[in-house]
C-alpha cells in the first residue's frame, strides 16, 4: 500500500473508554500488519484470553477474531472482525492507547484523523 492508512482514537460506543479503530480494508493485500507493528514498538507478547475469546470456533462462528497482548505498560486486546479493526485496553485505557497510537504514527504507515466525540455518545 502506497499511501497512509487512516485511524481514528474514540470513544467506545456509549461510554468514556477509548479505543483505536483503524479505518480502511484491514483485510486488503499489502495492508500493513498492525499486530506485527505493535509488537515491534511495544515488545509485546501474545497471551491467552481471559475470557477464552481467542478460541478459533468463536472467530469462525462470529466473522471475528480476538488477540490479547501484554507489555511493559499493560495489556491490550486487538478485534479483527470482518469489518474493522480495533485495538481497547480495560485497564490503564488512556497511556495503553496513547501507546498505540504512538506505535501506529511511528511505522510511517498511518495517520491519526481526527473524530467528532459526540458522534460516539
Amino acid at each position: 500500500m502506497t499511501s497512509s492508512i487512516r485511524f481514528w482514537v474514540r470513544p467506545v460506543y456509549h461510554g468514556s473508554e477509548l479505543l483505536v479503530e483503524v479505518l480502511g480494508d484491514h483485510r486488503a493485500d499489502g495492508f500493513p500488519d498492525v499486530a506485527a507493528i505493535l509488537q515491534g514498538a511495544l515488545h509485546s507478547t501474545r497471551e491467552p484470553h481471559p475470557e477464552n475469546l481467542d478460541d478459533t470456533s468463536i472467530a469462525m462462528f462470529q466473522d471475528r477474531y480476538f488477540s490479547y497482548w501484554k507489555y511493559a505498560g499493560g495489556f491490550y486486546e486487538i478485534d479483527d472482525d470482518i469489518w474493522s479493526l480495533f485495538v481497547t485496553a480495560k485497564v490503564d485505557n488512556t497511556s495503553i492507547i496513547a501507546d498505540i497510537e504512538r506505535a501506529l504514527l511511528a511505522s510511517g504507515d498511518f495517520v491519526k484523523e481526527a473524530v467528532d466525540f459526540e458522534r460516539f455518545e
